[in-house]
């Protein structure tokens, strides 16, 4: 079986940012199919050029699609980074030969069109990927306000859900929103995970904060975006409440749309006990995240938020980091049943700082805490079970 996947923020382990496709791709290599990616020349996280135009990882080829550059500068650019890699992408497709599955993911919502566009052309399979529901969570964050444009994201999506092979989804959560429109039967979970073996050798917790320069500090850090979604904001209002605590030091590692915005009001504001670092590779996630005593995930108070599946969260799992979560719904019943977190209310900053000094207060539960979640998505969310579930479910769109 030959997988052509259209994926514009695609990430290797030299990157900073989720690795899921990466890794899915890298065990379908090994379980003996072919996999081509198209991903974007810019990176992400940092929007820096890439100094590849193709290479090959683990089994798969990698092309490297041109991509407007200021993907962070504001939505209108935003906007066009999207399209140009659309375009982009889909002239690099065109080269590929004897593809059996085209796979297209969304957000954003462009390459997936691409991705049909390419497997009708090729006579291959089209399956669409749902990692969140972009169009409904651009109209709650009030990021297009124009109905218009709104109704016609929604048309091209609902086209897309209905010409589609098979619709997997990375979260529980989103599947009642699709089934409006399609079959429960064409809607496939995959969800996501991570590879516990990345964290296996994690150096010690001592040595990565004498390098990060915490050596005496309680280390409370949050990894990934630091985007309009993310609300941030609230945790530099709980940061404020715990400027008492000189040794509690929060720290953040990632990129996106609105750091520069955040580092500027810490300065402003003098929240002092804040560290901002740029994203690092995945790579060295698991020895990042070492440092850290408690771990962070927080999205902005919205109900639809509830559907999603943080990647970050899996990672401090696997990193054996007790997490502090402020995100309602399918996630939030995955920290409830491993027993190794606080789930608090999203968007209150008082929650948030008191769950931190319950960590703070009692040490004694970072272990014990630590250790329930480690063995919980170690059971529920690894990785390579989750390729087989994967490779199990394009063979039967391949054949059907």
């Amino acid at each position: 079986m030959h997988i052509l996947l259209i994926h514009q923020i695609f990430v290797t382990p030299d990157e900073g940012g989720g690795t899921r496709h990466y890794e899915l791709a890298k065990y379908l290599v090994g379980f003996g199919h072919k996999i081509t990616v198209i991903a974007s020349d810019t990176d992400y996280l940092s929007g820096n050029k890439k100094p590849l135009k193709k290479e090959q990882r683990d089994g798969m080829d990698i092309i490297y699609a041109k991509t407007y550059q200021a993907v962070h500068k504001n939505i209108f650019h935003r906007a066009l980074a999207f399209l140009s890699f659309s375009f982009s992408s889909f002239m690099e497709a065109g080269k590929v030969k004897n593809v059996d599955v085209v796979y297209a993911t969304s957000p954003p919502l462009f390459q997936a069109v691409s991705g049909y566009f390419t497997a009708v052309i090729k006579r291959a399979k089209f399956v669409f990927e749902v990692r969140d529901l972009w169009v409904d969570f651009a109209n709650e964050l009030g990021l297009v306000k124009n109905r218009f444009i709104i109704r016609f994201f929604k048309t091209i999506e609902k086209i897309l859900y209905r010409r589609a092979a098979g619709i997997i989804v990375n979260s529980p959560g989103f599947i009642p929103f699709i089934n409006q429109y399609v079959e429960d039967e064409k809607i496939i979970l995959i969800p996501n995970g991570v590879d516990i073996s990345d964290f296996n050798n994690m150096k010690s917790q001592k040595e990565m904060k004498k390098k990060s320069g915490c050596i005496d500090r309680f280390i409370v850090m949050y990894t990934g975006n630091l985007g309009v979604a993310n609300d941030i904001e609230t945790i530099l209002k709980a940061a404020v409440s715990l400027k008492e605590h000189k040794d509690i030091q929060l720290v953040f590692i990632g990129g996106g749309m609105k750091k520069d915005f955040l580092k500027e009001k810490c300065i402003s504001q003098n929240i002092d006990n804040v560290k901002f670092i740029d994203a690092v590779p995945k790579s060295q996630m698991p020895d990042i995240l070492s440092a850290a005593d408690v771990c962070l995930a927080t999205l902005k108070d919205i109900k639809l938020f509830s559907t999603v599946y943080p990647n970050k969260v899996f990672d401090y799992m696997a990193a054996g980091k007790p997490v502090i979560l402020a995100i309602d719904g399918v996630i939030k019943e995955v920290i409830e049943k491993s027993g190794g977190g606080i789930a608090v209310k999203p968007g209150d900053e008082k929650d948030i700082a008191a769950a931190i000094l319950t960590y703070y207060n009692d040490r004694s539960k970072l272990t014990e805490h630590g250790m329930k979640v480690k063995k919980f998505v170690a059971e529920n969310f690894e990785r390579k079970s989750i390729a087989v579930d994967l490779e199990k479910s394009l063979k039967g769109i391949l054949s059907s």
